[in-house]
């Protein structure tokens, strides 16, 4: 299937991924306060992180093994075996550990029924074959699939999410949209493999995986244990506040990683064959594609930060007003960290860089939560998240071949930011004229500066990707 095909189907995974939390956070969060989005995002994140690490990096390391075995039927089948055999001992491994935690620590067992419908999602980890489906481009049978189980988990919100105390639903709620994923993965995967015992070499796997599971703990430090910290260190309405803010911040970082997952595999492939010039092409497409829409996405919510969380979260939330306007940056620092790792690094086998930028991140991580979260709550977990993916994303940078930085297109962050000033007086403008209809006032800004933006783009810098749509535009229109 071609990149624009596989974009596509990305495309419309992210798209749903970006639709489904507008849709459904401002309902939960409306009903169940804070303090009941704080206490369940809590839970949830505390068995996120024990799953991560039972992935043990598979869903990084997964897709560039399966990407190079993925037209020899054999070899696929006996690597997704080995990485499967792989996964199921260390979810054994770590579901231990997960009770003995949740046993153990009386504030935690205490609501030992929510922790273990929770700590499914650590149990059902070894059905995760996203990676499988990845390697081999197989992304319409991964958005189809995701848009069935987003449908599903819709009727279980609406349906039994009702008052203040419908936390353990909401749980569930969340929980299903991961088991849902997984479980229909495995029924696809047997379609495309056929799992065999025979010959299998597990141990081989580790040597290249030891890196990326460490880099895997000290990222997930401060991209999932944020929010577990933040409940331990302050309470549950700084977590529903610090919650609501991050989910607004991240709302539209998947259409910004979705060009990167679909160009793995190809950057593999041209980094095995040593074909710079297809290798340099892909990334000045990716870098081009990311500062395109990541800097006005930035500068959107940075602008728009009390009307964002009015209407995506309710005035419960307005002390996550400040939260916000620290984490609306992060789409350009998420997005140029996962170009640089993914697509540049890994397929270079420079998993030891990976692994060192996000270990000084961890450490950054680490010391500004415990100094900052005690006395700032939310706010304090905010600064610690965006002070560490600016040193991560910087420290990706450093890691990467000189002569290939060189190549990356950066001019395009200069046009990008002319064209984004336009946004200071539209947005400040429009807050003046229409105060107290955060509806209007965010809807007519996202349109004007929308508009100005893509003008400026396409007018003065001629920008290239917004040619080429406006062509498949007038294509799909026209038929020619």
């Amino acid at each position: 299937m071609s990149i624009k095909k596989n974009y596509g189907f990305n495309l419309l995974n992210s798209l749903l991924n970006i639709v489904f939390p507008i849709v459904t956070f401002p309902y939960a969060a409306r009903i169940l306060s804070p303090e009941g989005i704080g206490e369940a995002q809590f839970i949830f994140s505390l068995a996120q992180y024990f799953a991560i690490l039972a992935a043990f990096g598979i869903p990084i390391y997964g897709v560039k093994a399966i990407a190079e075995v993925k037209h020899n039927k054999e070899l696929l089948s006996k690597v997704t075996t080995e990485l499967l055999v792989i996964l199921s001992m260390l979810v054994a491994v770590v579901l231990g550990v997960y009770s003995l935690v949740i046993i153990n620590i009386p504030d935690l067992n205490a609501n030992w029924p929510a922790h273990a419908i929770a700590g499914s999602i650590i149990f059902l980890t070894v059905f995760n074959v996203d990676w499988f489906f990845s390697g081999t481009e197989q992304f319409k049978i991964l958005a189809l699939r995701s848009a069935l189980v987003k449908g599903l988990s819709l009727i279980i919100l609406f349906t039994f999410v009702k008052t203040q105390q419908d936390t353990l639903e909401y749980l569930f709620f969340l929980v299903f949209l991961y088991i849902g994923n997984y479980l229909l993965n495995f029924l696809f995967l047997f379609r495309s493999i056929k799992i065999s015992f025979a010959k299998i070499e597990v141990s081989r796997h580790f040597k290249p995986l030891l890196p990326i599971f460490a880099m895997i703990v000290a990222t997930t430090i401060y991209t999932t244990l944020d929010t577990v910290m933040l409940g331990f260190l302050n309470d549950e309405k700084e977590v529903g506040f610090y919650t609501s803010a991050v989910k607004l911040a991240k709302v539209s970082i998947p259409v910004l990683t979705s060009m990167g997952v679909v160009m793995i595999p190809r950057a593999t492939k041209y980094a095995q064959e040593k074909n710079m010039a297809g290798q340099l092409s892909l990334y000045g497409k990716s870098f081009s594609f990311l500062v395109l829409l990541a800097i006005p996405m930035s500068f959107g919510i940075f602008l728009l930060n009390k009307e964002a969380i009015l209407i995506f979260s309710g005035p419960l939330f307005l002390e996550a007003v400040s939260d916000v306007r620290i984490l609306a940056f992060l789409p350009l620092l998420i997005g140029l960290g996962h170009l640089i790792s993914f697509q540049i690094l890994i397929p270079h086998n420079k998993n030891r860089s990976i692994f060192y930028a996000t270990l000084i991140g961890m450490f950054v991580f680490l010391i500004l939560s415990i100094t900052l979260i005690p006395s700032m709550g939310s706010t304090g977990a905010a600064i610690a998240n965006t002070a560490t993916e600016l040193i991560v994303t910087i420290g990706y940078c450093i890691f990467v071949p000189s002569h290939i930085l060189k190549a990356l297109p950066w001019k395009a962050i200069y046009k990008a930011l002319v064209s984004v000033v336009l946004f200071i007086p539209i947005v400040f403008s429009l807050q003046e004229l229409l105060k107290g209809n955060p509806i209007l006032i965010f809807s007519l800004s996202i349109i004007t500066c929308g508009t100005s933006y893509f003008l400026i783009q396409h007018l003065l810098f001629k920008e290239e990707l917004i040619k080429e749509i406006m062509i498949t535009m007038k294509k799909k229109i026209y038929g020619s």
